[in-house]
C-alpha cells in the first residue's frame, strides 16, 4: 500500500501525527492497512515521541513512511506530514483513532463526483475504555451540530444519495441500507467561522487546497485546525458523509479531554480572534454574533484559568464583559471563583475527587 516513489492516478497520502502512540498506534495502523482504496500512502510524523513509538514504526518497514522530528506540537506535525504527500489527495487521522474500511474509497468518490467540493469529512463513532459511547457522535461533539435545528442539514443547504456499494468490503451479503449514505453539502465558510463543526480526522481533501488554503499554523496551537478548515471553506464547498467512517478513541490524555482544558480555551479564543481580523466584512456583517462569540470565549478561558492565575482570568472576564457586552450564568460563576480563597476551591475539588472515586 505504501512506499510509493511516484504519484499513481488516485493515491491518497494519509499524514498522522504521533506523539507517545506506542499503545493506540497499531490499531489504527491496521485499520488502514484493511481500507478497500487501492493505493494508499502513510506518512507517520513521529513528534519527538519519548516512548516506544519509534521502534514500532520500525517495526512496519517500507509499509509506511516514518518521519521524526523535535516536539512541536499537533500544528507543525500535520504541517510535515502535508508537506512530504505524494498523493494527488490527502487524509488526516490521528494515532488513536480507527477508520472504517470503507472510509477513503467513500470519501474519494465524494471529491470526484463533485468538483466543487474541497474537503470532505463524515460522521464518526466515539468509543473508550468501555466501549461504544455513541454510533453517530458529530451532533453530540459538535456544539454548532448540536443547536442547529435539522443537523448538518441546516449547515449545509444540498443533500444527496450517494451509492458505495462498490466501496465496501467483500462480504456475501451486504445490508441494502449501507450501500447507499446521505452527502450533504455546500458553502459552510460562514458557519465554520463561528465555530468548528468538521472533524478533523475525517479529513479527506485535494493537495491542490494547500497552494490556496495555505497550511497548518503552529501559530494556531491546538486550535489550528479550526483555523485551517475556516481557511479551506472560504476556497469552496464543504461535504459530509452521514455515515461513520471513523472510529473515535476518548481519553483523558488526548487534547480535547479535561485536563488539556485550559490550552484549549485560550487558543480558541486566539484562533477566533484571528479568524475576525482576517475577515473584516464578515465580522461587521456579523458584529451582533461574533460579540458574542469572543464575550464567550473570553468568559470560558477565564474560567479554565482562574485555578492557575486569578490576574488573568480578571482580565478575560473584564474584558467579556466591557469589551464584548457578555453577561450570563457563566460570567457569575466565574466571578465567584475570583472572589473565593484558592484555599477554599482546592478543598472543594478534593472533595469531588473523593467523591468521585
Amino acid at each position: 500500500m505504501s512506499g510509493v516513489s511516484a504519484s499513481p492516478p488516485g493515491l491518497i497520502s494519509v499524514v498522522i501525527p504521533a506523539y507517545n502512540a506506542q499503545q493506540s498506534l497499531p490499531e489504527t495502523l491496521d485499520s488502514l492497512f484493511a481500507q478497500t482504496w487501492p493505493t494508499v500512502e502513510i506518512i507517520v510524523v513521529d513528534d519527538g515521541s519519548t516512548d516506544h513509538t519509534a521502534a514500532i514504526l520500525a517495526t512496519y518497514g517500507d509499509r509506511i513512511r516514518t518521519i521524526r522530528q523535535a516536539n512541536g506540537g499537533l500544528a507543525s506535525a500535520r504541517r510535515t506530514g502535508v508537506a512530504a504527500a505524494s498523493g494527488q489527495m490527502i487524509a488526516l487521522m490521528d494515532a488513536d483513532d480507527v477508520c472504517r474500511p470503507e472510509r477513503l474509497s467513500v470519501q474519494a468518490r465524494v471529491l470526484q463526483r463533485w468538483p466543487e467540493v474541497v474537503l470532505c469529512c463524515s460522521d464518526f463513532e466515539a468509543f473508550n475504555e468501555q466501549g461504544v459511547v455513541g454510533t453517530t457522535y458529530a451532533r453530540q461533539y459538535y456544539a454548532s451540530i448540536g443547536r442547529a435545528p435539522d443537523g448538518v442539514q441546516s449547515l449545509l443547504d444540498q443533500a444527496e444519495r450517494l451509492d458505495v456499494t462498490d466501496c465496501l468490503p467483500a462480504s456475501p451479503a451486504v445490508a441494502e441500507s449501507t450501500q447507499q449514505t446521505t452527502v450533504h453539502r455546500g458553502n459552510a465558510y460562514r458557519a465554520l467561522a463561528h465555530g468548528n463543526f468538521v472533524h478533523p480526522p475525517t479529513i479527506l481533501f485535494r493537495r491542490t487546497l494547500l497552494d490556496t488554503a495555505g497550511t497548518f499554523d503552529p501559530e494556531a496551537g491546538s486550535m489550528c485546525d479550526w483555523d485551517w478548515i475556516t481557511r479551506a471553506a472560504a476556497v469552496g464547498s464543504i461535504a459530509f458523509v452521514e455515515r461513520p467512517l471513523l472510529e473515535y478513541r476518548l481519553s483523558e490524555t488526548q487534547m480535547s479531554s479535561a485536563r488539556h482544558r485550559l490550552k484549549a480555551c485560550s487558543d480558541t479564543l486566539r484562533v477566533a480572534e484571528r479568524i475576525c481580523r482576517r475577515d473584516e466584512a464578515l465580522y461587521l456583517a456579523d458584529l451582533t454574533r461574533f460579540r458574542a462569540d469572543l464575550g464567550f470565549f473570553c468568559a470560558d478561558a477565564a474560567d479554565a484559568e482562574v485555578d492557575h492565575d486569578k490576574w488573568e482570568a480578571i482580565q478575560l472576564l473584564v474584558r467579556s464583559v466591557v469589551r464584548f457586552g457578555r453577561v450570563d450564568a457563566l460570567t457569575l460563576r466565574v466571578l465567584l471563583k475570583i472572589l473565593t480563597p484558592a484555599s477554599v476551591l482546592a478543598a472543594k475539588r478534593k472533595r469531588q475527587v473523593l467523591h468521585a472515586a
